[in-house]
């Protein structure tokens, strides 16, 4: 499978050796369909499985059949090509992931409303992925951050933009700096796995602010 040279730097940013790997959190954000899920859950399996042992991690979406569909259904068959073992405890909504003696348990949430919090509290975690952050109550959001607290804890984000006015571009975008965020800007470019067809098709679907979000990947208000 091709990555581009951003994917690829999603996939190795925490590695010993890497320029980015002092910081404490990574957000993917841009344009639809420029490959940021794909790389972003890649990557954090990688990197959970190589660092940590019979720890918890959570793996976070709007609800979970989102996360299944969008995440789970995309990264595991790379991850049994790559040698990993997944066992998929549907009654549980969680992911056994082993590769020889190490193993670790992915938990399934939704951050579908403001009562969503209640269901990540108390738990534990080494790290977490959440997918399409922008979708979710700032408050389940929070309580997932809170909850990595084990030692060498990191965090994934990946979401399409919204108005410049959204809580998280204002406490987490904007402040990327301060929070030891990095912040990866995406397009469609930035996906091999798109063709120029389907490109063009997508620029042609779009016009005005949802041309500039979905296309673009900018953060700007809707018109009208």
């Amino acid at each position: 499978m091709r990555f581009s040279a951003k994917q690829r730097r999603v996939l190795t940013w925490w590695r010993p050796g890497s320029p980015d790997r002092g910081y404490q959190a990574i957000l993917c954000e841009g344009a639809v369909r420029s490959g940021k899920t794909l790389c972003t859950g890649l990557s954090f399996f990688c990197w959970a499985m190589s660092g940590f042992e019979n720890r918890s991690f959570a793996l976070c979406g709007k609800t979970i059949q989102s996360v299944r569909r969008n995440l789970v259904a995309e990264v595991l068959p790379l991850l049994r090509g790559l040698g990993f073992r997944a066992e998929e405890k549907a009654s549980r909504n969680c992911l056994v992931v082993s590769q020889g003696r190490r193993r670790n348990t992915f938990y399934l949430f939704g951050g579908l409303d403001e009562r969503s919090a209640a269901l990540i509290q108390g738990i534990t975690l080494a790290g977490a992925l959440l997918d399409e952050t922008a979708l979710m109550p700032r408050s389940f959001v929070e309580q997932t951050c809170a909850r990595c607290s084990v030692t060498g804890s990191r965090i994934w984000f990946s979401c399409n933009p919204e108005s410049p006015a959204h809580w998280f571009y204002r406490e987490w975008v904007e402040k990327a700096e301060e929070k030891g965020l990095l912040r990866l800007h995406f397009t469609m470019e930035d996906n091999p796995g798109l063709s120029p067809q389907v490109r063009r098709r997508y620029e042609a679907m779009f016009q005005g602010a949802f041309y500039r979000r979905y296309v673009l990947g900018e953060w700007v208000a809707a018109e009208g």
